[in-house]
C-alpha cells in the first residue's frame, strides 16, 4: 500500500527510500511496477502522497521510468504528422490489427510551426526555413511546453537555417542545432550554434569543413544524433553532429544509395544508423528480400546486419524503424503498413481516405521529461494571443 496521503517528505532521506517507506512491498518490487505505468497513471498517482509526488519529478525517478517504459515493446508508437494541417496522430504498433487506427493529438495553437525532431518522448518545434524567433521544447503526454528564443547572436539577414535536435545521455542534456546560410551564391555556413538545455544557453560552434544541407531540418535522429543529406563539393553524404563532443562528423553514404526517391531508406536500426535495402521480385510489385546494413562507426563502414525474405503484398517503400525492429511502409496503392520482421507478419494501418497525405512519421514513446521552465499549454485564442504578444516582444528587442 502506498504511505498516508498527510505524509510529508523526510528530511534527509533520498527520494526513493521515503516515498517507499510506508509501502506494504519492497521498493524494489514497488519501483519496478511505478516505472512501468503509462504517464497518465503517474499523474494521477501525484495526488497519493507528497513523497510520491515529489519522487515522481525527481531526475533518478524519470530516468528510470524512461529507461523501463521505453524497453517496453507493448509502449511503441508512431507519430503521424501532416505538416500543412498541422496535424498530429499517434498509433501504437503493437495493437492488434482490429486496433490499428491513429488517435489524434491535441496539437499546442501556435502559428506556422513543424516538427523538427524527438527525443524520449519530448518534441523540437520549430518554424521552418528562416522565419523562426525561436523553437518550442513540448511534451505532449505532459501537455507542457518551453520557448526557447534564438540567440542575439547577429549572422546577418539569414537566407536559409536548417535546425535540429538531439540528446546527449552523458550529460543528460537535450540541445537544438541551428545552421545558418546567409550568402546563397557561396553556400558557405555563416554560423552554427547549439542550444543547451543544462544551460539555458546557446554556443557558437567551430566549424572543421564547410558543408551544403537543403532542407530547414535534420534528416534523422540515431542514438541522440540528428543527421542531415549534404554536399561536400562534389560529393553527397551525411553530416552528422555529435551531440556529446559538440562536433560535426562525415558519414559516408552506401555505395548503394541512389537518392531519397530510391530503393534505400536510412533509419534509426535499434540504436544505430541503418540502411534499409529492398529487392524487388520478378513481378516488379512485391519485395523479394530486405537487406538491413549498419554503419560501423569504428572502422567507418557500411556491413550488412540482416537479411528478411519476402514480404507479403506490395511494398513500394519502407520509410520508419521503431525500437523494437518493426518497420512501417508504404504499399503501391498508399496504403501504409507494419512489417514485423521477427515473425514476416504484414498489418495495414487504418487510415482513411480523407488521412491519406503525405506524413511525416517519428517513433514516439512517453515520457515524464521535464524541463524546467516549461509550463502548461494554453489552448485557442489564448494561446495566440500569449504567442503573439511573446513574439511581438522579441522583435522589440530586436529593434532596440
Amino acid at each position: 500500500m502506498p504511505p498516508k496521503r498527510n505524509a510529508s517528505p523526510r528530511k534527509g532521506k533520498p527520494p526513493i527510500v521515503d516515498a517507499m517507506a510506508d509501502c506494504f512491498f519492497p521498493e524494489e518490487i514497488m519501483l519496478c511496477i511505478l516505472t512501468r505505468l503509462p504517464v497518465k497513471s503517474i499523474l494521477r498517482l501525484k495526488s497519493v502522497c507528497k513523497p510520491w509526488r515529489h519522487l515522481f519529478s525527481t531526475p533518478e525517478f524519470i530516468k528510470m521510468h524512461q529507461g523501463q517504459f521505453s524497453s517496453d515493446p507493448q509502449n511503441q508508437s508512431v507519430v503521424f504528422y501532416e505538416a500543412k494541417a498541422g496535424a498530429m496522430y499517434l498509433l501504437n504498433i503493437v495493437e492488434s490489427n482490429e486496433n490499428k487506427e491513429p488517435t489524434s493529438i491535441a496539437y499546442p495553437e501556435s502559428f506556422n510551426m513543424d516538427i523538427v525532431g524527438c527525443c524520449n518522448g519530448l518534441f523540437c518545434v520549430g518554424c521552418p526555413g528562416s522565419l523562426g524567433l525561436g523553437v518550442d521544447l513540448w511534451n505532449p503526454a505532459l501537455k507542457l511546453y518551453k520557448f526557447i528564443r534564438l540567440s542575439s547572436v547577429d549572422f546577418g539577414v539569414p537566407v536559409m537555417t536548417s535546425l535540429g535536435f538531439g540528446y546527449d545521455a552523458e550529460g543528460d542534456d537535450y540541445k537544438v542545432v541551428r545552421i545558418v546560410y546567409v550568402n546563397k551564391n557561396e553556400n558557405v555556413i555563416s554560423g552554427v550554434e547549439v542550444y543547451s538545455v543544462n544551460s539555458d544557453s546557446w554556443t557558437k560552434v567551430h566549424l572543421d569543413f564547410q558543408f551544403i544541407v537543403f532542407g530547414n531540418k535534420s534528416d534523422l535522429i540515431v542514438n541522440g544524433n540528428p543527421y542531415w543529406f549534404a554536399v561536400i563539393g562534389e560529393d553527397e553524404v551525411l553530416v552528422c553532429f555529435d551531440v556529446t563532443k559538440s562536433v560535426f562528423k562525415i558519414v559516408p553514404l552506401p555505395v548503394f544509395y541512389m537518392g531519397e526517391d530510391g530503393p534505400v531508406k536510412l533509419v534509426d536500426w535499434k540504436g544505430n544508423l541503418g540502411a534499409l535495402l529492398c529487392t524487388v521480385g520478378c513481378d516488379q510489385m512485391s519485395v523479394s528480400s530486405l537487406d538491413v546494413w549498419v554503419f560501423d562507426d569504428g572502422e567507418r563502414i557500411w556491413r550488412k546486419n540482416q537479411t528478411f525474405g519476402s514480404i507479403q503484398g506490395s511494398v513500394d517503400m519502407f520509410t520508419l524503424c521503431v525500437k523494437n525492429g518493426n518497420l512501417l511502409g508504404e504499399r503501391l496503392d498508399g496504403k501504409r503498413i507494419v512489417f514485423d520482421p521477427a515473425n514476416g507478419c504484414v498489418e495495414e494501418i487504418a487510415i482513411d481516405e480523407g488521412r491519406k497525405r503525405p506524413f511525416e512519421l517519428y517513433g514516439y514513446t512517453e515520457s515524464l521529461t521535464h524541463i524546467k521552465g516549461m509550463s502548461k499549454e494554453v489552448k485557442g485564442r489564448n494561446r495566440n494571443r500569449n504567442r503573439k504578444r511573446k513574439i511581438i516582444g522579441l522583435l522589440m528587442s530586436y529593434m532596440h
